[in-house]
């Protein structure tokens, strides 16, 4: 390989080549790093490909099933509560339809795309979200 000016530069012309091999460099003793940590742990990167395998087929593997059933029963209604809110839909005395929205989505605002008068070509009572 070609030789390479480390600092001070006394040749300010070769300062971008320099740069670039000695990081070029790097890149490779890094890549040469990976590919002997790959080869290092290939049995155990096959034992995690396949278990994320059987994961994404729906199977538990033997041994897991029953801390994975403790963790849903400590965890899941939680996880459930954040995710799923309830609306409420109605009328006011006015006439108005309403939607009744938990404290966690007062972020979106509920309107409908109509007005009170009908103009040509609008379409009216259509249920919008903005956020």
């Amino acid at each position: 390989m070609l030789p390479i000016n480390i600092y001070p530069y006394l040749d300010l012309t070769n300062l971008n080549l320099d740069w670039i091999i000695k990081h070029f460099k790097d890149f490779v003793e890094a890549i040469k790093a990976l590919d002997g940590y790959a080869e290092k742990h290939e049995k155990e990167i096959a034992e995690l490909l396949e278990f994320e395998r059987t994961l994404v087929n729906g199977e538990i593997p033997p041994g897991m099933e029953q801390g994975l059933i403790k963790w849903c029963k400590e965890n899941v209604s939680e996880l459930i509560s954040y995710a799923i809110k309830m609306v409420f839909f109605g009328i006011t005395d006015e006439g108005y339809f309403v939607a009744y929205i938990p404290d966690s989505w007062d972020d979106i605002v509920f309107g409908t795309s109509g007005l009170d008068d009908f103009p040509e070509g609008i379409e009216y009572g259509h249920l919008t979200l903005s956020y």
